[in-house]
């Protein structure tokens, strides 16, 4: 009884992040992030269909929202940088609040100062797309990718909260092919170009498995049990990871304006959390 209980829930979103930090470095590695984004779903659902089968509307709905996110990250690594992309996808709260009002939750201050930081941020990082010293198709996947987390953050939060705890973890991550799969297919059509094909699905396998599988299930665990604004805070130690390895593996070193922008939006993750509420 007592083991998981006891446990901070926050310990398993924070496990969930650092593994999550990995993906950027697989994503360049892979030297094709499309064809890694299928394999990722692929190997994932082949996991979790033997663990949790859902035909449930939250499986579907949280599903497609993770299929954006498989999609959008690593071609937003690949083509922003390893550090750039993962705080992108960290100006999950701002969407995160955005969904919630969608869904009939009404922002408070802290949430309102949150997201105009965000805003900020993501005006400082636009400026050096302007400038060309940054991609804005890099930019704006990551942007999509942190949309993509958003929206799962809170829909996840939604449906845990009914019972639903495993069927946005396991049972969503085969209905990520409705995304990823058609993706793949358009991006070969359209360039003929799908190779190579052996190391994104080596790759995809760790994904899959190491970065998809098991921390989807620790961040659900977690989830389920603090604030979605919370939650994302904490998993605010992927970027910072994410950053370190875009350093120690790629030399990728952020600009002055660009660090100011990753301030903006740990701050803004922090602000958010001590929103009011359980």
């Amino acid at each position: 009884m007592g083991y998981r209980r006891s446990l901070w829930p926050g310990a398993y979103i924070m496990a969930a992040a650092a593994l999550w930090s990995t993906i950027g470095v697989a994503s360049v590695y892979s030297a094709n992030p499309i064809m890694l984004a299928l394999f990722r779903s692929l190997f994932a659902s082949m996991a979790a269909v033997l663990i949790h089968r859902s035909l449930s509307r939250a499986s579907i709905i949280t599903g497609v929202a993770l299929g954006v996110l498989f999609a959008a990250y690593p071609l937003a690594a690949v083509m922003a940088g390893v550090g750039l992309a993962a705080f992108l996808l960290y100006t999950a709260p701002l969407w995160a609040t955005l969904t919630a009002l969608a869904m009939g939750e009404r922002p408070g201050k802290r949430g309102i100062i949150g997201v105009s930081l965000v805003l900020v941020a993501i005006a400082l990082i636009g400026v050096q797309t302007i400038g060309g010293s940054i991609s804005p198709v890099g930019v704006f996947m990551g942007l999509l990718s942190g949309v993509s987390y958003g929206s799962y953050i809170a829909l996840a939060r939604r449906f845990a909260k009914a019972g639903n705890e495993v069927d946005v973890s396991w049972g969503a991550i085969p209905y990520t092919l409705i995304v990823t799969a058609p993706t793949a297919l358009a991006y070969s059509i359209i360039t003929d170009s799908w190779r190579p094909i052996i190391r994104p699905a080596l790759w995809g396998v760790y994904l899959g498995i190491v970065t998809t599988v098991i921390p989807y299930r620790l961040f659900a665990m977690g989830v389920s049990r603090v604030r979605a604004s919370t939650a994302s805070v904490i998993a605010t130690l992927e970027p910072v990871l994410a950053a370190i390895w875009g350093f120690l593996f790629f030399r990728q070193i952020p600009t002055a304006m660009t660090l100011v922008a990753y301030a903006l939006i740990i701050i803004a993750s922090v602000i958010v959390s001590l929103e009011g509420g359980v």
